[in-house]
C-alpha cells in the first residue's frame, strides 16, 4: 500500500515498549536493540553492541550521531547494502550538508527526529528514494534511539528494500504520523 504524503517518506512513531513482533520483518533487529535496553524507558548505548550482534543485518544498518545547536545528525555508519540502494555513502556526512536531502531534512525529517527523541519513541519510516534520483526504490526501516548517561546520543536504523505493495506496516496506530 502506498500512502501519499507531502514528502517522499512517511514517518511513524511508536511507544518504546512496542513489541518487536509488531515490526514484522524488522522484528529481529528491534529485538537485538531491546535485549540491550538496561530497563523500562531506557535505551542502550552504542558501546553496548558488538559487531556480531548484527549478523544477518550487516549492510542494512546506519548509525546517526545526534548534534545539537543547531539540531543535526552525522552518519558515523552507513551500511554497504544501503549505500547500493541510495546510490551514495553517507558515512561521515551531516544530513544538512547533503544537497539531495537538505529539503527533506528541513521540512520533514528534522521535526520527526526531534519528536522521536524528545518523547523516547521508536520510529518507523517508509517511502521512495526519489530525492536521491531513485524513485523506483521503495524502502522501509526502523529508527531506534541510543543513549549514554540518560542523554540520547545516536539513532540506529535498519532498512529493507521492497516493492511498494509488499511494504510492511506495523499493525497498531502510531502515536504520530508525518
Amino acid at each position: 500500500m502506498i500512502i501519499k504524503t507531502p514528502g517522499p517518506w512517511t514517518y511513524r512513531a511508536y511507544p518504546s515498549d512496542t513489541k518487536g513482533g509488531d515490526f514484522g520483518p524488522l522484528a529481529p533487529f528491534v529485538e537485538i536493540w531491546r535485549r540491550k535496553c538496561p530497563g523500562p524507558g531506557k535505551f542502550p548505548a552504542w558501546n553496548d553492541f558488538d559487531l556480531m550482534d548484527f549478523d544477518g543485518w550487516w549492510g542494512q544498518v546506519s548509525l546517526a550521531e545526534i548534534h545539537s545547536d543547531p539540531f543535526d545528525i552525522k552518519w558515523v555508519l552507513w551500511g554497504t547494502l544501503i549505500t547500493d540502494w541510495w546510490g551514495t555513502d553517507y558515512t561521515g556526512k551531516m544530513i544538512s550538508d547533503i544537497p539531495a536531502v537538505k529539503d527533506v531534512w528541513e521540512n520533514y525529517e528534522r521535526d520527526y527526529l526531534l519528536r522521536l527523541l524528545r518523547e523516547h519513541l521508536i520510529g518507523y519510516v517508509s517511502g521512495t528514494l526519489a530525492p536521491q534520483g531513485r524513485k523506483n526504490y521503495y524502502i522501509y526501516g526502523v529508527d531506534l534511539p541510543l543513549e549514554k548517561n540518560g542523554e540520547i546520543t545516536h539513532v540506529m536504523s535498519a532498512y529493507q528494500l521492497c516493492e511498494p505493495e509488499d511494504a510492511f506496516l506495523p499493525p497498531d496506530a502510531p502515536i504520530f504520523k508525518m
